[in-house]
């Protein structure tokens, strides 16, 4: 009988759950690895794309994570234990599942219907065992969502705190509840003057889409005449004043892209951080991006986006969600500039529509989206046509980039057991 390998990622920093994660696997057959990631030095994805275009599959950050990554190339199920905070996984443990990229390369394929990245490996399933009040819906969604992307099945959810007579009950307060996409009411709010803007890509400024994007956007502000002040958090230099920031003015926006169908590790860490109290209120609202084009790829991350305001003392001022982002780095080349001139041109337009009207909750950008699925015209012809033109610029970026070995190089292939 072939013996599964299981590789679990243990992020919890208080409390020796080990026997207790180990009494999860004892009836499984089943080869399991535990390792504390409290004892390895693992810093946040950078979300730079050195792993797939300019070293591909090692990550550029040199720390202890290189021990994961070589691991997972010989196992079959990956498992993560974390905390949890705002309903959703903490930051220690979504900054262990931001760095497993590598794991995937640059190439595009459609998988089940979902546009994704290229295996650079082999599929893995995925678990996540938490502890504390997580919103056991959203958890389910996100690990099905995060076993898609690594072409593997979900190997569920599993609470270290709850009973089995518990454990398909999925419960949340009612302040971290998100609300329903379809649900959302769509209201107007006061004109804002001046706007908070907090940049939550841990992306450096200069490299940033979401810093693009909000240049852009800032733009129909002023246009309107409403000021803004920008915080980029990938700079922690700037966290102390835009947590003061955060917690003294009355309309906050946070760009944000999607990370490991969610969001990223730096940002969570952050939102960790503010104050649990506000003296006065105030409106957050969000834009949401990502590198596919569809739309229905940010809805996890959309879902959970909504229900963050409330447990940080505010209200809710809307999700702008779109995706196609991915190019807008890479605009000093002509023809990708002519292509994202016209994206960026629509965020524009969004800053003067947040300006007459104070929020995302409105049918314009609910329509600002796009299309929530590729059709399946759109998908033949890729396959047919376009799958090779994309492959052949992703192999142009990379050279522009000192790229020596192929996009698809498995590196960490001869660590198999």
């Amino acid at each position: 009988m072939t013996i599964k390998m299981t590789l679990v990622l243990n992020t919890l920093e208080s409390g020796d759950c080990s026997e207790q994660i180990k009494a999860l696997f004892a009836d499984k057959n089943e080869e399991i690895e535990i390792i504390n990631t409290a004892d390895l030095k693992i810093m946040h994805c950078m979300g730079c794309n050195n792993c797939w275009l300019k070293t591909p599959g090692i990550c550029t950050i040199k720390d202890e994570y290189e021990i994961i990554l070589k691991k997972l190339v010989s196992v079959e199920n990956f498992w993560v234990v974390a905390d949890t905070k705002f309903g959703f996984i903490d930051y220690r443990g979504k900054r262990v599942l931001d760095r497993i990229v590598p794991m995937l390369n640059m190439y595009i394929e459609f998988r089940d219907g979902w546009e994704r990245h290229q295996l650079r490996y082999h599929p893995l399933n995925f678990g996540f065992i938490y502890k504390g009040n997580g919103n056991r819906e959203l958890l389910e969604e996100w690990s099905m969502r995060v076993a898609r992307n690594m072409a593997g099945r979900s190997l569920g959810v599993i609470s270290l705190d709850k009973d089995e007579a518990q454990e398909n009950i999925a419960e949340m307060p009612p302040e971290t509840a998100a609300t329903p996409i379809e649900n959302v009411a769509l209201e107007t709010a006061a004109t804002p003057e001046h706007i908070i803007i907090i940049n939550g890509s841990p992306r450096v400024k200069k490299n940033s889409n979401t810093n693009k994007i909000i240049q852009a956007f800032a733009e129909g502000l002023e246009e309107a005449g409403i000021t803004h002040k920008l915080y980029s958090l990938s700079n922690h230099a700037e966290w102390d004043e835009a947590r003061e920031a955060f917690m003294t003015n009355d309309n906050i926006i946070i760009a944000v892209p999607l990370f490991v169908e969610c969001l990223p590790s730096l940002l969570l860490e952050f939102l960790s951080t503010l104050p649990t109290e506000r003296k006065q209120p105030a409106k957050l609202s969000f834009i949401l991006h990502g590198g596919f084009d569809e739309g229905h790829q940010l809805r996890l991350g959309e879902k959970f986006l909504q229900s963050l305001p409330a447990q940080l003392g505010c209200s809710c001022g809307g999700v702008l969600v779109k995706g196609g982002s991915f190019l807008l780095r890479n605009r000093e080349n002509s023809y990708i500039k002519k292509m994202t001139d016209k994206m960026l041109a629509s965020y524009t337009k969004m800053g003067l529509s947040f300006a007459r009207n104070g929020s995302f909750s409105t049918p314009e950008a609910q329509k600002f989206t796009g299309p929530e699925k590729n059709p399946k015209i759109g998908v033949i012809l890729f396959n047919l046509i376009f799958k090779r033109i994309v492959k052949k610029n992703f192999e142009r970026m990379a050279q522009e980039w000192g790229c020596t070995r192929p996009l698809n190089d498995k590196p960490y292939l001869a660590q198999q057991r």
